[in-house]
C-alpha cells in the first residue's frame, strides 16, 4: 500500500511517502503543473459561476461587507445559511424569505430541513421579545439554547412556520412530523392528534407542494395549534414544549436553524459598548441602499466621507463640511447610540431600513426615527456628490428614464429646484422611483423625511437643511442649488440606486467582495479535491 500525504501550503503541495518509494523530480514537477491548470482552469469556472449567480439576483439589498470589520455585515448578514435582506431573513439554501414580524411576533432564526441531499422546506421561528432578551447577552455557542428552551416556557406564543421547498404527500408529511415529535413526549395520543390534524390539513390541497405553508403556534397552556396556508384545522393538546425541542434540543431536525437562532440572538448586548462615534475608515462602499438591513449589533460610528473635506470648494467650502459631517452627522449617530442603548433588546432587534419605513414608529418614538433617518440620509446625501468629476447631464438608462417621465433634464432640474427654494423651514428634495407607478417622482420632505417611508426607492437628495448650504451662500437657495447640479452630483451613483430600484444590473461592490472574498474560497476548494486525485493518480502510476 502506497500512502500519500498531502499538505496544501499557499500554491504549493508536498508529498510525503515511505522512504522506500523514490519519486523523480521529474514526476513532482508534473503533479504542481498539472495542479496549476486545474487551479487557473476552475478559478475560471467559478469566477463565471459567481458572477451568473449574482447577476441574476434583481434584489436592492446586496451583501455588503465591512472592510474594517468583517463580522459586521452592511445590507445582509451574509452567514452560509441565511441572509438578512431589507426586514426578513432568507434561507440561502432555498432562496425562501421570512419577514421579521408575525403579528406582534418576533424571528428568532431559519434554517434548512433536509432529507439526505433534499432540501424539505424552510423553519422559521417566532416569538415574543422576553424569551429572546434571555439570551441576548449570552456568547454565541448552542448552550445558549438551552436557557432558551427554558425561557419560551413562559411565553404566550411560539409560532413555527414551515415553508414547503420540496412537494410532499399529506400522509408522508403528516407521518415526518409525527416521528420527530414522538421520541420528545410520553403523551402517544396526543401525537396521534397532531398527525391526523397534519394530514387533515394538507389532504384539503392534495400535497405540501413548493410554496405551501404549515404554521405550528404553541401555545401557553400546552397545545400546538396547526395551520396550513393561513387556514387554521385544529389544536393538539399537551405538545407545545415537545414540538419546540424538534427544532431546539441537541438533536433537532435542522442544525441550520439553531445556528441561525444563536447567531441572531446571542451576542447582542455586550455588543454594543464600543466607544462614542468617531471618523473610521470603513469601506467607502457606506451605501445607506445597502445599510438598509444592518442591524444595531454595534454602536454606529461616523463613516469616512469618499472624498476630503476640500474637495468639493468652492461650491461647499471646506468649514462647511466639516461642520456637517463632524458636528451634525455625528450628534445624530450619538444620539441613534444613546436611544438604542437605553432600550432594551427590542430595539436592538431593530434593522436600520424598519426605523426608516415605520410610520408606527415614526409615531411612537419619534426622536429615535428623526435621527436615524437623519443617519441614513446624510450618508446618501454625502454619496450624491462627486469630489471630481461631478455635476453634468446624466447618462445612459438613468437619462433616458428621465426623458421618459419628465421629457427632458431640464425639466426635472427646473422642478427639483423649485420644489427645494419652495419649501417651508428644513428638509430634504428627492428624486425617488416609484416601485408601483415603475417612474421616477420628485418630493420634498420637511425634516428627517424619506421616501422609503412611503414605499419609494431613494435615487438622488439635495440636503435643504441649512447647516448644508447657510455659511456658504446665507439665503440664496437658488445659486446653492445650481452649483449642486453644475458641479457636485454624482450621476453614476444615481444611476446605480436607479438599477437597484428597478432590479437591473451587477453592483460593482458585490463584485468586489464575491471575487475577493467568496470565489478564492471557491476555487480552493474545487482545485484541492482535483488536484488531490491528480497527484494520487501520477504516484500510483509512477509506483
Amino acid at each position: 500500500t502506497l500512502h500519500v500525504a498531502r499538505n496544501f501550503t499557499g500554491s504549493n503541495i508536498t508529498y510525503a511517502y515511505p522512504a522506500n518509494v523514490k519519486l523523480s523530480d521529474t514526476i513532482t514537477m508534473a503533479a504542481k503543473k498539472r495542479t496549476r491548470r486545474a487551479t487557473a482552469s476552475l478559478s475560471m469556472a467559478a469566477l463565471l459561476i459567481g458572477l451568473c449567480c449574482f447577476s441574476s439576483s434583481s434584489s436592492p439589498l446586496a451583501p455588503m461587507v465591512d472592510a474594517a470589520d468583517p463580522k459586521r455585515f452592511l445590507g445582509t448578514n451574509n452567514h452560509k445559511f441565511w441572509s438578512l435582506r431589507g426586514g426578513s431573513l432568507l434561507d440561502t439554501a432555498t432562496k425562501i424569505n421570512f419577514d421579521d414580524n408575525l403579528g406582534s411576533l418576533s424571528l428568532y432564526g431559519v434554517g434548512v430541513r433536509k432529507k439526505g441531499p433534499i432540501k424539505v422546506y424552510s423553519v422559521g421561528m417566532y416569538s415574543d421579545e422576553s424569551a429572546k432578551s434571555s439570551i441576548a447577552s449570552l456568547p454565541k455557542n448552542k448552550s445558549a439554547l438551552t436557557t432558551l428552551r427554558k425561557s419560551l416556557k413562559s411565553s404566550k406564543t411560539t409560532s413555527f412556520l414551515l415553508k414547503m421547498n420540496f412537494k410532499v404527500g399529506a400522509e408522508k408529511m403528516a407521518d415526518a412530523i409525527a416521528e420527530s415529535v414522538d421520541p420528545r413526549t410520553s403523551d402517544k395520543g396526543a401525537v396521534e392528534s397532531l398527525k391526523k390534524l397534519i394530514m387533515d390539513g394538507v389532504s384539503a390541497k392534495g400535497a405540501a407542494t413548493p410554496g405551501t405553508i404549515l404554521q405550528f403556534d404553541c401555545l401557553s397552556d400546552g397545545s400546538v395549534k396547526v395551520s396550513v396556508d393561513g387556514k387554521a384545522v385544529g389544536s393538539a393538546s399537551g405538545l407545545s414544549e415537545p414540538f419546540c425541542d424538534v427544532f431546539l434540543d441537541d438533536n433537532g431536525v435542522s442544525p441550520a436553524f439553531r445556528e441561525s437562532v444563536v447567531e441572531n440572538c446571542c451576542g447582542v448586548a455586550s455588543s454594543s459598548s464600543s466607544a462614542t462615534p468617531t471618523a473610521t475608515h470603513s469601506s467607502l462602499s457606506h451605501n445607506p441602499i445597502h445599510i438598509i438591513g444592518s442591524l444595531f449589533y454595534h454602536k454606529l460610528k461616523l463613516p469616512k466621507l469618499p472624498y476630503k473635506y476640500n474637495a468639493l470648494q468652492p461650491i461647499i467650502s471646506e468649514k462647511t463640511l466639516r461642520a456637517h459631517h463632524l458636528k451634525h452627522n455625528a450628534k445624530y449617530i450619538e444620539t441613534v447610540n444613546q436611544i438604542v442603548g437605553e432600550g432594551g433588546a427590542s430595539l436592538k432587534h431593530l434593522s436600520m431600513e424598519q426605523i426608516v419605513k415605520s410610520k408606527a414608529l415614526k409615531e411612537s418614538n419619534t426622536v429615535l426615527y428623526n435621527n436615524a433617518a437623519q443617519c441614513w440620509n446624510h450618508l446618501f446625501f454625502f454619496r450624491c456628490m462627486s469630489g471630481s468629476g461631478g455635476g453634468g447631464e446624466p447618462k445612459g438608462l438613468l437619462a433616458k428614464t428621465i426623458r421618459r417621465d419628465f421629457g427632458s433634464f431640464d425639466n426635472l432640474r427646473k422642478e427639483m429646484e423649485s420644489s427645494s427654494i419652495k419649501a417651508f423651514g428644513s428638509g430634504w428634495t428627492w428624486l425617488g422611483y416609484d416601485k408601483k407607478e415603475k417612474k421616477l417622482v420628485v418630493s420634498t420632505m420637511t425634516g428627517a423625511g424619506n421616501p422609503l417611508i412611503e414605499g419609494i426607492i431613494p435615487i438622488l437628495v439635495i440636503d435643504m437643511w441649512e447647516h448644508a448650504y447657510y455659511l456658504d451662500y446665507q439665503d440664496n437657495r437658488k445659486e446653492y442649488i445650481n452649483g449642486f447640479f453644475d458641479r457636485l452630483v454624482n450621476w453614476k451613483y444615481a444611476q446605480q440606486n436607479l438599477k437597484h430600484a428597478m432590479g437591473r444590473g451587477i453592483v460593482p461592490e458585490t463584485v468586489h467582495h464575491v471575487s475577493h472574498h467568496g470565489l478564492p474560497l471557491v476555487a480552493a476548494l474545487f482545485s484541492a479535491n482535483l488536484a488531490k486525485k491528480t497527484a494520487v493518480h501520477i504516484l500510483f502510476q509512477q509506483s
